[in-house]
């Protein structure tokens, strides 16, 4: 098991490290689309198609390292207040929705990747072939979800802070 939690976080890493780059390119494209609009007097007219595309990108392919690092925003005003078992139910009951979210998430984007696949979808201005960006939401939706059973099973689910008293 430990070995498949450091594969999945590497994978987890290099997801990061793309989105990062999607997001670096995400503010390119906006920077050079406001200097064209202002200065040629219009942009790039795919620009619009390419931002909202790494966006999806940017967005999907950081979920994953976020839930096996334990960095989701979390409310946790209730669940810190239970002692033990409650605590631990509570964790246990935090993951199981997670696991029914990537579930039912991931089976719904697979579909619909699969169809833009089989359709040769296209983006309307730039032409850009679609599937690929759609495959990240399936994948982020698999790899998440492992990453949350992981995330779990070393304890994250749990708080470091002691107990409340009553």
């Amino acid at each position: 098991m430990a070995a498949l939690d450091a594969l999945i976080r590497r994978v987890c890493l290099a997801m990061l490290y793309v989105a990062t780059g999607a997001g670096i390119l995400l503010t390119w494209f906006v920077a050079v689309a406001a200097v064209m609009r202002y200065v040629v007097g219009s942009p790039f007219p795919f620009t619009e198609e390419v931002v909202g595309l790494l966006f999806v990108v940017m967005v999907f392919l950081t979920l994953p390292y976020c839930t096996i690092e334990n960095q989701h925003i979390r409310v946790t005003i209730l669940s810190d207040r239970f002692s033990g078992r409650w605590r631990t139910l509570s964790a246990l009951g935090s993951l199981v929705c997670v696991l029914v979210f990537c579930a039912v998430y991931g089976f719904y984007s697979f579909n619909f990747a699969s169809l833009s696949f089989w359709l040769n979808s296209t983006s309307d201005i730039g032409r850009f072939t679609l599937w690929p960006w759609m495959a990240t939401m399936p994948l982020a939706a698999l790899l998440m979800g492992i990453a949350a059973f992981l995330a779990h099973r070393r304890g994250h689910g749990k708080s470091d802070e002691p107990e409340p008293p009553l």
